[in-house]
């Protein structure tokens, strides 16, 4: 390679260069610095930028060798200091963020780096270091960390509220299950053992005909109030359990889910009831609208919590497309609000011709999200 030619024009004298790169220093919107390598790190140079930043002239911050320690904010001083011992002790980079009291008493937030700069047989010789102003960035992080937790606040406030309205729905499901089974199932019962026997009775065969239509129609009318009975509160969940209550959810529908639980223990009461009433409704979309061959129902205990997975061998849909639920029945969105308002989480994966797995996760108390 031929050497760069050298013109008397573009020759510059020591001191020209010096110049050169003082304007350049100077002109960074940031403190530079250089300290000796010894426990005080005794400052060699400083930065004219040091007075606008921080109120002390360069000659102050070299003469009075315990500011920059004394100007520390109390609450950062020991945090810093043992950084900075570490870094005199191993040689690494020195690396902190503090608050530094101004001239003029302001708070000015400081990042303050250096490294230690070693002579060509790897002995230290000074500490060339960096101090920025980031005042406005610890603002703004203030107002983005208060402001995030507002949001938490919000979002709890919200969950609990919705836990308290999800608790009174399934006290009021209760309540109106034992009116239903006390009052309306006993009545209906009486009438359908009344009409029994007054079909026995009767002679004219076309009275009897109508005797035995109206007992047909009063054993459908139990017949439903017992499923509606079922559907508001299932009496093996909180008789049997979880999963008696999932193996009696078919209700005689094909297929007939396999159940397979790890489960060591019965959750809760109200984990048992939310997860009951989403894989309530998976099943009733497997069995209504998926055209399976095979449906499975696995509980597990993980992460703290109990998982339910809900799988079909189906038609499938894309997920993207789901709508508003039908009248009477919660709908995926809802499933997986109410999964949310439990603390946990619920996901629904399915594609066209591959089936529908909805997965869930619920922490094992519902007082609080995770």
């Amino acid at each position: 390679m031929s050497a760069i030619p050298t013109s008397p024009a573009f020759e510059l004298s020591l001191q020209e260069v010096h110049e050169t790169y003082r304007h350049l220093v100077e002109g960074i919107p940031a403190v530079l610095y250089i300290d000796a390598n010894d426990d005080l790190s005794t400052n060699i140079y400083m930065s004219p930028q040091i007075e606008p930043m921080l109120g002390f002239t360069v000659a102050e911050w070299r003469e009075d060798e315990d500011l920059w320690i004394d100007r520390m904010h109390e609450d950062d001083r020991a945090r810093v200091l043992e950084h900075h011992r570490t870094s005199l002790r191993t040689g690494e980079p020195f690396r902190a963020e503090y608050r530094f009291l101004t001239a003029d008493d302001r708070e000015v937030w400081v990042r303050d780096e250096a490294v230690l700069v070693r002579d060509e047989d790897g002995e230290p010789l000074f500490w060339r270091g960096v101090m920025s102003d980031i005042s406005e960035a610890k603002r703004t992080e203030a107002k983005l960390r208060r402001s995030l937790d507002a949001l938490r606040r919000t979002i709890e406030e919200r969950r609990e509220l919705l836990h308290r309205l999800e608790g009174a729905h399934e006290e009021e499901r209760r309540r109106i299950a034992a009116d239903i089974h006390d009052d309306s199932i006993q009545v209906m019962t009486a009438a359908d053992l009344r009409a029994r026997a007054l079909a026995t009775q009767i002679v004219d065969p076309e009275l009897r005909a109508e005797a035995i239509e109206l007992r047909e129609l009063i054993g459908a009318a139990v017949e439903r109030l017992r499923h509606l009975l079922f559907e508001l509160r299932p009496p093996a969940l909180g008789r049997e359990g979880l999963v008696a209550a999932l193996a009696a959810c078919s209700n005689g529908s094909e297929p007939v889910p396999e159940i397979v639980s790890g489960l060591s223990a019965e959750p809760p009461s109200e984990v048992g009831a939310t997860l009951f009433r989403i894989a309530q409704e998976a099943l009733a979309n497997a069995h209504r609208h998926a055209t399976a061959s095979a449906i499975s129902v696995s509980l597990s205990e993980e992460q703290g919590g109990v998982a339910l997975a809900v799988a079909d061998d189906g038609e499938g849909f894309d997920v993207a497309s789901i709508g508003a639920p039908e009248p009477g029945h919660i709908g995926l969105p809802t499933m997986i609000e109410r999964a949310e308002v439990a603390g946990g989480r619920c996901s629904v994966e399915s594609a066209p011709g591959r089936g529908t797995t909805v997965s869930v996760w619920l922490p094992l108390s519902l007082t609080r999200g995770s």
